[in-house]
């Protein structure tokens, strides 16, 4: 029987950075790391809002019309 893995808390707030990159799927980066999605999904409550996630976070400008009645 297969052992179960243990990753350490700064690479599972890095994968968790990887995911919200624009354009980054959880399924990609899962793949790339060879670790299953449904895994880094339960990581992403516990990491989004870490230090160590908060100071890789980027804004992104949007431009939105405005609407019209």
């Amino acid at each position: 029987m297969r052992q179960r893995s243990s990753y350490s808390k700064p690479f599972k707030a890095q994968v968790v950075q990887e995911c919200l990159q624009p354009g980054a799927t959880v399924s990609s980066v899962a793949i790339s790391h060879s670790i299953n999605a449904c895994v880094i999904r339960k990581w992403m409550p516990l990491y989004q809002d870490s230090p160590a996630a908060a100071s890789l976070q980027t804004f992104i400008p949007l431009k939105a019309a405005p609407i019209r009645p």
